[in-house]
């Protein structure tokens, strides 16, 4: 027994069927007999509407599985439908592929705007209005690095990456800048509180009175 890969087998027209309905549709085809044909078209759409049943209550449902009958056999399917056969040129045209947007992001979690806000504040003239935005930016990237990774990072390491971000052309310190730290109530890493995993109150050894009247026995 040969096995058959779905990479070596026809597309699926509509995946919401499946392939079985998809062979089933197309084998319409073959079948001589116009009655014949109709009754198994007939018992096509019945296997169509099983698998759909949410969009039952729709008021062209039966009109739309007609609709994709037509559209997963062919162009030339001859059956005998209770509604109008949809358009050719509307069901069988091919949309052309929409292109994958392929945006070269240094850091990706600082995203792509940032990137472009660096690259504004970099043609920005010295002065306070450029200081103000680059402390902006690097706000911002704080924050989006704990949204990315849970957690927040000195702003030294931050300082680090908007250097490295504007090709050496913004550089901010730790003795100059403070940035926000209110996201969220997360500590930088290295500053992580440890957990203290002692028992405390009336579950301490020493505060357990059972313990103490067995003591004084």
């Amino acid at each position: 027994m040969v096995l058959e890969y779905n990479t070596e087998r026809d597309d699926l027209v509509i995946s919401e069927y499946g392939r079985n309905v998809q062979r089933m549709a197309r084998h319409l085809h073959e079948i001589e007999d116009r009655n014949e044909r109709n009754r198994a078209a007939g018992q096509v759409i019945d296997v169509m509407a099983l698998l759909n049943p949410t969009n039952r209550d729709a008021v062209d449902y039966k009109q739309k599985l007609w609709d994709h009958l037509f559209q997963i056999a062919g162009k030339d399917l001859d059956v005998d439908s209770p509604f109008p056969k949809p358009d050719k040129e509307v069901v069988f045209h091919q949309n052309d592929r929409l292109s994958y947007p392929n945006q070269d992001i240094k850091i990706r979690h600082y995203g792509l705007i940032i990137e472009r806000m660096i690259d504004k504040a970099v043609d920005m003239p010295e002065g306070a209005e450029r200081q103000s935005l680059c402390e902006y930016i690097a706000n911002f990237m704080k924050m989006s690095y704990r949204n990315w990774n849970k957690v927040v990072i000195n702003d030294e390491d931050i300082f680090q990456d908007l250097k490295k971000l504007s090709r050496g052309q913004i550089i901010l310190s730790t003795e100059s800048t403070v940035l926000e730290t209110n996201y969220g109530g997360h500590a930088p890493i290295n500053q992580m509180p440890r957990k203290n995993f002692k028992n405390k109150g009336r579950f301490n050894n020493n505060n357990n009175p059972n313990r103490k009247k067995n003591n004084n026995r």
